[in-house]
């Protein structure tokens, strides 16, 4: 699939997949940024882009930043008719300032296919074994 890039900073760097099966891409900051323990700040990555009606952008942690800087994206999912700059909200769960230097990977975004949801309300349900239990009802 190809996704359509409008560059929004000179020095942005083009996503690139890590390995040959990766199922995302790295974004690259623009810019230094320094994240104190219990902070959220925006990240740029440099890039507007376009992709085909009936998808959408989903962005992730890149297994480092859980692993070694206990930093993680926040927010929702990026709709295709949105063509504003791509900004992560990157959050510190950590105990120590995380330092994300311009050129660096800081997350890692896939494209997901979007199915429109209609509604039709019911009496009943169709049961199943679980039925109403919440999380941890199954004692496994």
């Amino acid at each position: 699939m190809e996704i359509k890039l409008k560059r929004m900073c000179e020095d942005a760097i083009v996503p690139t997949y890590g390995t040959k099966y990766a199922a995302c891409v790295d974004l690259y900051a623009t810019e230094d940024v320094t994240i104190k323990p219990g902070e959220a700040k925006f990240v740029r990555c440099g890039w507007a882009l376009e992709m085909p009606e009936g998808y959408y952008i989903d962005v992730y942690p890149r297994g480092s930043m859980i692993a070694g800087q206990q930093l993680l994206p926040l927010g929702s999912p990026i709709d295709s008719d949105y063509r504003g700059e791509i900004y992560t909200k990157m959050k510190n769960i950590g105990w120590i300032d995380v330092v994300i230097k311009k050129g660096d990977r800081y997350a890692q975004m896939t494209v997901k296919k979007h199915y429109y949801m209609t509604f039709k309300e019911v009496d009943e349900l169709t049961p199943t074994e679980r039925g109403s239990g919440r999380l941890g009802s199954t004692g496994k």
